[in-house]
């Protein structure tokens, strides 16, 4: 029984140090987030061309998951930031990136057909896949952004094939990770617009 408690708060203790700071319901968290874009791997564009996320580095951008296939939250989460880019208006110093959960599905001209079907075609938005495994887990270890398969039974239709929640993360022009944010929740989507200015203005000063 106290073996059991100990690992009980063991656990509780690693995940409290292992999550990332996440603005929810209530638009924030106590805590400082210092995590950094410190590694790199190859991706594919809609177009077929190479791309490596630090080359982004002196930009500030938002990063999230996608899926062409998604049922339609992907879609939903992509034309929040479609507001948000021509809100801000700033095609020089802010990027958009949308990471593939489904990249053994998801080829080039997939990406291609799903931006131009939503209007999200634009020199400022990457929407990219890669190798599967090599994908998935650099998306987790560096982004805390992951996705789970449903079960055939959990799924309401062919398409619904993965569980994820809806967060963007916002990055600074040092790769500086500056927090997570769910632009469905009118509090946490209000906190990243500000963050978002304040970092702007940070690379621009």
């Amino acid at each position: 029984m106290i073996i059991a408690v100990i690992l009980v708060a063991g656990f509780m203790t690693l995940f409290q140090f292992s999550s990332p700071k996440i603005y929810g319901n209530k638009g924030g968290s106590s805590g400082d987030v210092s995590r950094y874009v410190s590694r790199d791997i190859p991706m594919t564009d809609s177009n077929g061309s190479t791309r490596k996320l630090m080359d982004l580095k002196g930009k500030v951008w938002l990063i999230s998951h996608v899926f062409t296939r998604c049922p339609g939250q992907c879609a939903g989460v992509c034309v929040v930031l479609d507001e948000i880019r021509k809100e801000v208006n700033d095609k020089e110093n802010l990027h958009f990136v949308s990471v593939t959960l489904d990249p053994d599905h998801d080829t080039p001209d997939h990406l291609k057909a799903f931006s131009n079907k939503h209007g999200f075609v634009s020199d400022d938005w990457w929407f990219l896949t890669g190798d599967s495994s090599e994908l998935n887990n650099y998306m987790l270890d560096v982004f805390s952004l992951a996705a789970q398969e449903k079960k055939e039974s959990e799924r309401v239709s062919d398409d619904d094939i993965f569980a994820h929640k809806p967060m963007v993360a916002l990055i600074d022009h040092e790769l500086k990770i500056v927090g997570w944010y769910n632009p469905f929740d009118k509090r946490s989507s209000q906190v990243l617009r500000e963050k978002l200015i304040f970092a702007l203005n940070e690379a621009n000063s």
